[in-house]
C-alpha cells in the first residue's frame, strides 16, 4: 500500500468516527453518572465491546497482513500514572465530558464545550513553559508480529467474551449500541495503531508546544486532515440525526471547561491517551499501566462529581 492510499485511508477513517461518536456511548463522565444515579453499568459495557473489538480485530491484522500497525508502547508503572489519571478525570468532571464527549457536545451545538480548546492550549503551554518531565517511562512494546501460542489463546479468550457482552446488549435491546461501539472499537483501534497521534486534543498539544520549540517539532502534516475529517463526520452525523441545537456559553460552563479542559492537558501528557486512548490503544496492546491509569481517571472522576455534589447540598441547605 502506498503511503498516499494509507494517508487517505486514515482521513476516511477519522471521517467515520467523527461520524460514530455522536451515536455511541463514549463519554467517561457520563458512564460514571450513569453508575451513581442509575445503578447500571451500561456505558462501561460500551467501553469493554470497544476495546475487545479492537483488540479482536487488531492483533490478526498485525499477525497477517503487511499494514503498519504498531501498539502501545510499554510503560512502567509509576506514582506518575496514577496522578496523570487522576487528574484527566478531575478535569473532564469539571468540564462535563471527556475528549470524545467534548467533542460530541461541540458538535451537538453545545458551544460551552468551545472552551475546552483553550484550556487544552493552556495547559499544554504551562506545561512547556515550567519545563517538567512528567512523560512516563516507556520500554518496547509487546511484539504482535507472530501468532504465539498464549496470544492465540489470550484472542480466543477475548473473542469469547465479546461475544457474551454483545448477546447481553441484544438482549436488552441495545443492539445498535453494541454495533456502534464494536465499529468505534475497530475504527479507533486502527487509527491509534497506525496514526496514534490523531485526535484534536494531540492537534492543540503540539500547536502549544510549536510556539516553545522549533518548526520541526510540530505535528505532522496529515494531523490537521485527521482532525478536520473527525469534526466534519461528528457534524454531519448530528445533522442528520437532527440533533444540532446551538446553545449559547454559560459563565458557569464556560469556566468549568476552561479548568476542565486545562486539567486534561496536564493529564494527556502523563498518561498517553484520554479514555479513548487508553481503551482503543492501551488496553488493547495489554499495557498493565493502562489499565492502572484508567481505574485513577475514574476514580477522579468520581472523586471530583462527589465533591462539587457535596458543595451543591450545602449550598441547598442555608
Amino acid at each position: 500500500m502506498t503511503p498516499q492510499a494509507l494517508d487517505t485511508g486514515m482521513i476516511m477513517c477519522a471521517l467515520l468516527m467523527g461520524a460514530l461518536v455522536p451515536r455511541s456511548t463514549t463519554c467517561a463522565v457520563a458512564a460514571v453518572t450513569e453508575v451513581l444515579d442509575r445503578k447500571r453499568a451500561w456505558r462501561f459495557g460500551g467501553f469493554a465491546l470497544a476495546s475487545l473489538s479492537a483488540m479482536v480485530f487488531l492483533w490478526p491484522i498485525a499477525w497477517f497482513t503487511g499494514l503498519p500497525i504498531h501498539f502501545a508502547p510499554s510503560i512502567t508503572p509509576s506514582l506518575l500514572i496514577l496522578v496523570g489519571g487522576l487528574m484527566f478525570g478531575a478535569g473532564a468532571a469539571l468540564n462535563g465530558a471527556c475528549v470524545f464527549g467534548t467533542l460530541t457536545k461541540i458538535v451537538s451545538g453545545d458551544t460551552s464545550y468551545l472552551f475546552v480548546l483553550p484550556g487544552l492550549w493552556l495547559g499544554a503551554l504551562l506545561l512547556g513553559l515550567t519545563g517538567l518531565s512528567v512523560q512516563p517511562h516507556t520500554m518496547p512494546s509487546l511484539t504482535f508480529s507472530a501468532p504465539a501460542l498464549g496470544l492465540v489463546a489470550l484472542w480466543g479468550f477475548a473473542l469469547g467474551l465479546l461475544i457474551l457482552l454483545g448477546w447481553l446488549f441484544v438482549r436488552k435491546n441495545k443492539d445498535n449500541k453494541a454495533w456502534s461501539m464494536v465499529a468505534i472499537g475497530v475504527v479507533g483501534g486502527l487509527l491509534y495503531t497506525i496514526h496514534p497521534a490523531w485526535n484534536y486534543s494531540v492537534a492543540i498539544h503540539n500547536f502549544a508546544q510549536a510556539i516553545l520549540a522549533a518548526p520541526q517539532h510540530m505535528a505532522d502534516g496529515l494531523l490537521p486532515w485527521l482532525v478536520g475529517a473527525a469534526c466534519l463526520g461528528g457534524v454531519s452525523s448530528t445533522v442528520a440525526a437532527g440533533r444540532l441545537k446551538l446553545k449559547a456559553p454559560s459563565l458557569r460552563g464556560a469556566l468549568g471547561a476552561l479548568l476542565g479542559g486545562c486539567l486534561m492537558a496536564f493529564g494527556l501528557v502523563m498518561i498517553p491517551g484520554g479514555n479513548d486512548g487508553l481503551i482503543l490503544f492501551l488496553l488493547p496492546s495489554l499495557i498493565g499501566s493502562g489499565a492502572l491509569a484508567y481505574v485513577a481517571m475514574n476514580l477522579g472522576i468520581v472523586a471530583t462529581l462527589f465533591l462539587g455534589r457535596m458543595g451543591q447540598r450545602r449550598r441547598a441547605s442555608v
